[in-house]
């Protein structure tokens, strides 16, 4: 059997644990797109990281210690989403993606409260760590979710009891509440979780499966998003079952149809994977419209800075980089290079801001949103790039990774280009 945990309102429960008077409350945890980024003043960045993901999980973390004023509050509007809420204002109306604005008129008592991701993760790897201990093979599979493989070591008709006791024991040592869901394979066994919700466990057996899922609309199972389900409700297909009964359907439509039969079927095989090999990293942010191109670029250099703390992180050798942007209207531009180069911040600057001068084709229209990435990483050790520019390159390598050091420890905003704060 596979199981399947999820962390009941990761968030809100996290901030329950600072501040027990939550308890009981409607409260929501807020989050914006990126307030402090590109202040020429602020020295809130704290760090990045790779380690969870999910969704609203950054990679950047801030300074947690602003209160609402400061961090949703600019202009004397009120800006951000909730990006997750107790039970308690989910009885209120307060959804996921909702804005704070939105959530406080529905809802005037919620307490809104900025995010303290660095604190999530604190729990989220001492609870990963907590698991290893006790099951044989753990799957991360974001911040506040995880699989486990019981094949081998736990009966089938002990899953109950021992995920009853596993709910129980993560709620006396972390004070969070989990649900937790066992079946044959793992996106059956999520299913599981979702109808154990909340603070609840439910375990599905072979024989159960088919009587559990068939009812169930499209929309219910990880995985199928809006495009997804709105192509198979084109085709009449409404629940589970009728996609189950669809199989040449589904295998005209190739790999992900066929992945999606499987996993619907709860035939599958889908292992749970204790690491996972990472194809490529990003950032990318969502700005107020902006004319001033050299404002632009003074923004891509700072985005290049902390992608290249990410690189940094897993000492990985990018030979793809990627550039996007979105103007306000909804043109969009992009482009990729793929080249062997010695990889650092410098030369990313370069690369990304030539990049930029290639695609911005619409120079009229302000810019709404930045995107940058790198992948393709490299695993060979040997040294890249041109004979003529080699010292150099390797000069600024060695540059980037000493900065990186100090970043690491002392805060990413220690370490800035002049440019970045004109």
């Amino acid at each position: 059997m596979i199981i399947h945990m999820d962390l009941d309102c990761f968030f809100a429960s996290c901030e329950r644990l600072r501040n027990p008077s939550l308890h009981g409350r409607p409260i929501a945890v807020g989050g914006r797109g990126d307030p402090f980024i590109f202040d020429i003043k602020s020295r809130k960045n704290i760090d990045v990281s790779l380690e969870n993901s999910g969704a609203f999980v950054p990679t950047l973390f801030y300074d947690a210690e602003s209160g609402f004023s400061d961090y949703f509050v600019e202009k004397k509007k009120i800006r951000g989403i909730v990006i997750t809420s107790s039970y308690e204002a989910r009885k209120m109306g307060i959804k996921t993606g909702m804005t704070i604005r939105e959530a406080l008129q529905r809802c005037p008592q919620l307490v809104v409260l900025p995010p303290n991701h660095l604190f999530y993760h604190e729990i989220s790897h001492s609870l990963k760590a907590w698991l290893q201990k006790k099951v044989p093979v753990l799957e991360q599979y974001s911040i506040d979710e995880f699989f486990a493989d019981l094949g081998g070591w736990i009966e089938d008709s002990d899953v109950p009891t021992f995920i009853d006791t596993l709910r129980q024991e993560i709620k006396s040592t972390f004070g969070i509440p989990i649900s937790i869901g066992a079946a044959p394979s793992k996106w059956i066994a999520k299913m599981a979780t979702s109808a154990a919700k909340p603070d609840g466990c439910k375990t599905l057996l072979e024989k159960e499966v088919a009587r559990f899922v068939d009812p169930l609309p499209i929309d219910t199972f990880p995985g199928i998003g809006r495009g997804f389900s709105r192509r198979l409700k084109a085709y009449k297909i409404d629940t589970l079952g009728d996609l189950k009964a669809a199989k040449h359907l589904l295998y005209r439509w190739k790999k992900p149809g066929i992945q999606l039969y499987h996993r619907v079927n709860g035939d599958d095989c889908e292992p749970v994977a204790p690491g996972h090999d990472r194809r490529s990293i990003g950032i990318s942010r969502t700005i107020d419209p902006i004319f001033d191109r050299e404002e632009i670029r003074r923004r891509l250099i700072i985005l290049c800075r902390h992608l290249a703390q990410l690189v940094a992180r897993i000492d990985a050798k990018p030979q793809r980089l990627f550039l996007g942007i979105k103007y306000q209207f909804g043109q969009k531009a992009k482009r990729s290079v793929t080249e062997r180069f010695i990889f650092s911040e410098l030369a990313l600057r370069r690369q990304i801001l030539k990049l930029f001068d290639t695609i911005d084709i619409y120079r009229s229209l302000p810019i709404v949103r930045l995107g940058i990435s790198c992948g393709n990483f490299d695993t060979q050790s040997m040294l890249r790039g041109s004979l003529f520019s080699q010292e150099r390159e390797m000069k600024e390598r060695n540059l980037w990774r000493q900065t990186a050091k100090i970043r690491q420890k002392y805060g990413i905003d220690t370490i800035r280009s002049a440019v970045e704060m004109l």
